[in-house]
C-alpha cells in the first residue's frame, strides 16, 4: 500500500496544475453531461467555397485495406489484420485500443487502393454510425480524423451537407474537450485539428481558439534546436507532418489572409533541420524512446513534402536542448542520448535510458535499441521501457528512472553534462544515487573507432550487481574470439570488464513484430572501456 502510494506521489508531483484541474473537471462534468452532447450544430453554416490543398506526395505505410467482396474487407493496422464481414464495426477493440484508434483515424482514406467514391462511402457509413460511436469520439482520434476528412474532402472536391454536419459536430466535441489534462503532443494535435476545422467551416470561434493554442504549444513544445520536446524522433516526424499540412492549408487559401504563415514556416524549417541532422544515411531515424518503423512519414517523404510547399531547411545544425549528440564520418554514425525525461509533466513516451546510444556502421544499423512493439500495459511494454533494454548500465533489474503503468514515470534520473565537444561527450546520471551508485559515461570518436568508457562510483558490492548491455541488430552476425567480438570487419575490444556473455533477445522490428537477435551482457568492474573499431 505504502509503496503504491509513494509511486503515485512521485508521479503526480511533476504534473502541471492545469492537468490536475482538467482531470477533475472532465471527470465531474462527464458524469453529468455526455461528452457527445457537445456535438451540436450551434453556429453551423454550410460551407461556401471548397478549400484548396496541394496533395501531399505519399500515402501512409502503417495502414492497409484489402477488398474481399463488395461488403467484406480486411484492415491491417500495427501489423495486425482483421476482417470485417458485412460492415465495419468502428468500436471494434479485439486487437486492442490502439488498433481501434488507428481504425478511427481514417488514415486509410489515402491508401492508393481507395478512390474518392469508396472513401466517401466510408465517411458516410461513419456518420450513420455516429450515435453508437465510443472511442472514436474521444478528442485524440477526432483530431486526427478531422484533419484527414478535411484533406480528403477538399482534395477530391466532395461537398455534402450531411457529411459536413457530421464533421462539424465532431469539431464541436473537440472544442469542448481539448486535452489540457494530458498536454504535450495530444494538445498540439487538438490545436492542429481545430485549426483545420476553422478553415473548413470559416468559423471565427474555432479560429481564435486554435490560433492561440497552436502558437502557444509550438512555442513550448519545439526546442531551440528544432526537436519536439518529448524527444521521440517518430513523434517529431508525425508532428512535423501535421505542421506541413497546416502550412499547406494556410498557403493555399485566402481566408484569414494567410495569417501565421511565416511563423509556421519558420518552425517547420527548424524541425526539418533537426530531423535531417538526426536521420541516418540509410534514411531511417534512430528508433529511440517510443519510436517504431512504419508509423510516421519517413524523413525523405517529409523533405519531399516540404519542397513541394517551398519550405527549406539547414543541412547542418548544432544539437543542443534535445539532449542528443551525433558523431559521424564516412563509415560511422553514432547517436548519443545525454538528455533527461522531458517534458517532466508528460513523460508518456520516455524510457529509462539515460546515457543510451545507437550506432550505424556503413549505412546499416549495428547497435540498436530493443525498440517498441506494443502500447498495451503489459510486461512487454514494461520491458521495452526498462534500462536493461537499452545500451546502458543498469543496477540489476532496477531502472534508472522509475517507469511504470505503460506511460508513467515516478522518480527520474538527473543527467549532468561534464564535457560537450566535437569529439567527446562526458555525462553522468544519479538514477541509482539513492542506492549509492553514480554512472559516468564518456563517448569519443577518433577516426575509425568509437570509445565508450564507463566510470562507476559506489561500493564494490553495488558495482558487482551492475550490468552493461549492447544490443545488436538481428542482421549482425557476431563471433567471439578471446575477449574480442567480431562482426564482419568490425572489432569490439572490451577492457576492464569482469566477464561478458553473448545472449539472445527479442528485437522489436515494428508494432507486434519481434525478431531474435543477439546482445552482449557485460559485468563491469568500475572503470571499463568498449572500443568499436572499423578495420580497413
Amino acid at each position: 500500500m505504502w509503496t503504491r502510494l509513494k509511486l503515485m506521489i512521485n508521479t503526480v508531483i511533476h504534473l502541471k496544475w492545469i492537468q490536475v484541474i482538467y482531470q477533475i473537471y472532465y471527470k465531474v462534468r462527464n458524469r453529468v453531461f455526455d461528452p457527445i452532447s457537445f456535438g451540436n450544430l450551434r453556429g453551423y453554416q454550410p460551407i461556401q467555397d471548397q478549400l484548396v490543398l496541394t496533395a501531399f506526395p505519399f500515402s501512409p505505410e502503417a495502414t492497409s485495406i484489402k477488398w474481399l467482396t463488395e461488403k467484406d474487407l480486411k484492415f491491417s493496422f500495427l501489423n495486425l489484420p482483421h476482417e470485417f464481414i458485412g460492415k465495419v464495426d468502428w468500436n471494434y477493440e479485439g486487437k486492442g485500443k490502439l488498433w481501434n484508434y488507428n481504425l478511427n483515424y481514417f488514415d486509410f482514406l489515402f491508401d492508393p487502393k481507395i478512390g474518392s467514391d469508396s472513401g466517401k462511402k466510408f465517411i458516410e457509413n461513419y456518420c450513420h454510425s455516429y450515435d453508437s460511436l465510443k472511442g472514436g469520439l474521444e478528442p485524440y482520434p477526432i483530431s486526427l480524423r478531422g484533419i484527414n476528412w478535411v484533406k480528403f474532402l477538399s482534395i477530391n472536391n466532395i461537398q455534402e451537407d450531411e457529411i459536413d454536419q457530421c464533421l462539424y459536430k465532431q469539431f464541436k466535441i473537440l472544442e469542448s474537450n481539448l486535452e489540457y489534462h494530458i498536454l504535450a503532443n495530444h494538445l498540439l494535435e487538438n490545436a492542429f485539428s481545430l485549426f483545420f476545422g476553422a478553415y473548413y467551416f470559416e468559423n471565427d470561434n474555432f479560429y481564435r481558439k486554435a490560433k492561440k493554442l497552436l502558437m502557444a504549444q509550438l512555442s513550448e513544445q519545439i526546442l531551440s534546436d528544432g526537436a519536439h520536446y518529448e524527444r521521440s524522433p517518430m513523434y517529431h516526424q508525425i508532428l512535423l507532418f501535421r505542421l506541413l499540412d497546416t502550412i499547406n492549408l494556410v498557403q493555399n487559401n485566402t481566408w484569414q489572409s494567410k495569417e501565421l504563415l511565416e511563423e509556421l514556416r519558420a518552425v517547420a524549417q527548424s524541425m526539418l533541420s533537426w530531423l535531417v541532422m538526426m536521420t541516418f544515411r540509410n534514411g531511417e531515424i534512430p528508433y529511440l524512446k517510443d519510436a517504431s518503423k512504419g508509423i510516421a512519414p519517413t524523413t525523405q517523404q517529409l523533405l519531399d513534402y516540404a519542397k513541394l510547399l517551398g519550405v527549406d531547411w539547414k543541412k547542418e545544425i548544432s544539437l543542443s536542448d534535445s539532449g542528443y549528440r551525433k558523431f559521424s564520418n564516412e563509415r560511422i554514425e553514432l547517436v548519443v542520448d545525454i538528455g533527461e525525461i522531458t517534458p517532466s509533466y508528460q513523460p508518456g513516451h520516455a524510457h529509462a535510458d539515460e546515457l543510451n546510444f545507437v550506432l550505424n556502421l556503413n549505412g546499416k544499423p549495428f547497435i540498436v535499441d530493443v525498440g517498441i512493439s506494443t502500447y498495451e500495459k503489459n510486461q512487454r511494454r514494461q520491458l521495452e521501457r526498462s534500462t536493461i533494454s537499452h545500451n546502458c548500465v543498469s543496477l540489476g533489474n532496477t531502472n534508472s528512472s522509475q517507469v511504470w503503468g505503460g506511460f508513467r514515470v515516478a522518480k527520474r534520473a538527473k543527467v549532468r553534462v561534464l564535457n560537450d565537444s566535437i569529439s567527446e561527450i562526458v555525462a553522468e546520471h544519479n538514477g541509482f544515487g539513492k542506492k549509492g551508485l553514480t554512472v559516468k559515461r564518456k563517448f569519443s570518436a577518433i577516426q575509425t573507432s568509437i570509445y565508450v568508457e564507463d566510470i562507476l562510483k559506489g561500493s564494490s558490492s553495488l558495482i558487482e550487481d551492475t550490468v552493461s548491455s549492447l544490443h545488436f541488430h538481428p542482421d549482425v552476425q557476431l563471433k567471439v574470439i578471446g575477449n574480442d567480438i567480431f562482426a564482419d570487419n568490425i572489432r569490439i575490444k572490451l577492457e576492464g570488464f569482469r566477464s561478458f556473455a553473448l545472449e539472445s533477445y527479442e528485437y522489436a522490428s515494428g508494432f507486434n513484430r519481434l525478431r531474435e537477435a543477439k546482445k552482449i551482457v557485460l559485468k563491469p568492474s568500475g572503470t571499463n572501456q568498449i572500443e568499436i573499431q572499423h578495420a580497413d
